[in-house]
């Protein structure tokens, strides 16, 4: 074996080949996907490190009933809410709306109920910022001929007061949008 300029001996090539080799294998059973593994940053500045926001978690339920019969039940629960429906793919089973927004009140309900986007002098952000929201609804079929569901919600507000475009701020949901809209779609699948 011969030395490496650290100090460490320099690994035998069959060594390095076999590692390179169980590594490849040991990467390909899990993927990450880019939410998780790129969350959106809170804040970024030269005076501290880079700061980021939790990775998105879906809410999950499940309905008694056939995918075509849910699909056309979030579809409505979507329109009654009234988020405009800009996805609708049946072969991946996603509907939704990535990018959308509503100011002080949403589902009928204070926006404040809704998300948390921090505060400041005047109060909840949630309150008087316009927040920008993503909701996709992902449905399959379950092993006892139902559907699953989950449904995806982030958030992003903006102060528009003064007329200026300001970074958005990354708002926690609390999980009443998710459980409004699976609420709302099992009353519909359920007629």
């Amino acid at each position: 074996m011969t030395l490496h300029p650290t100090g460490w001996p320099r690994p035998p090539a069959a060594v390095v080949l076999l590692a390179l080799l169980l590594q490849g294998c040991a990467t390909t059973a899990t993927v990450v996907e880019d939410a998780a593994r790129h969350p959106a940053p809170i804040y970024q500045g030269p005076e501290a490190p880079t700061m980021y926001a939790d990775a998105p978690r879906s809410v999950t339920g499940g309905i008694a009933r056939p995918v075509s019969v849910v699909r056309a039940a979030v579809r409505q629960a979507l329109t009654d809410y009234g988020i405009p429906v800009t996805v609708d793919n049946a072969a991946n089973g996603q509907i939704g709306n990535p990018d959308f927004f509503r100011s002080r009140q949403f589902m009928g309900r204070p926006m404040t109920d809704l998300v948390s986007c921090g505060g400041g002098i005047t109060g909840p952000n949630a309150a008087t910022y316009r927040i920008f929201m993503s909701i996709i609804v992902t449905t399959k079929s379950d092993a006892t001929g139902g559907t699953a569901l989950a449904v995806l919600f982030q958030a992003t507000a903006r102060d528009v007061s003064n007329g200026t475009s300001n970074d958005r701020l990354v708002c926690a949901g609390s999980g009443r949008v998710e459980q409004l809209l699976i609420e709302r779609t099992r009353a519909l699948a359920l007629q």
